[in-house]
């Protein structure tokens, strides 16, 4: 099973949070004790989305988050790649580095796997931070 990382997770969950109240200034302290997490490391996820350009950062004390465009326009690939980086693979062997792999020359699944990590990286692109804040039922609505 594909499993992001908590950096991803806590990214996902403060930019959700943003896009639901996109009037708001957000802090790290107001995204954890939401969902009880880390503020430490909501702080260090939250710098890293400013730093790359995703969020804008206010300081002082009432300081926070905002998004820094519209939720709509914000995919889930790109605060991946930027908590991540570029190129996640699913397996060794779909990485730029495959020379871990004892079975390359036998193997007939590369192609298959290949496949399958274009498919959740286009599902990845194609899913907004926006659809992250939708309440459940406009999403059902739009699945129908």
């Amino acid at each position: 099973m594909v499993r992001l990382s908590k950096r991803i997770e806590y990214a996902l969950l403060a930019m959700q949070d943003m896009a639901a109240r996109p009037e708001s200034i957000v802090s790290a302290k107001d995204v954890a004790s939401h969902y009880g997490i880390s503020q430490a490391l909501v702080a260090k996820v939250l710098q890293q989305l400013a730093r790359h350009g995703l969020i804008r950062s206010f300081a002082g004390s009432t300081g926070g988050y905002t998004l820094a465009r519209g939720a709509g326009s914000i995919s889930v690939a790109e605060i991946i790649e930027v908590m991540e980086g570029a190129g996640q693979a699913l397996v060794d062997c779909q990485s730029t580095d495959h020379s871990s792999c004892s079975a390359e020359h036998v193997c007939t699944i590369k192609e298959p796997l290949g496949r399958l990590q274009e498919r959740i990286q286009s599902t990845f692109k194609s899913m907004s931070i926006a659809e992250l804040a939708a309440p459940r039922e406009l999403v059902q609505l739009e699945v129908l």
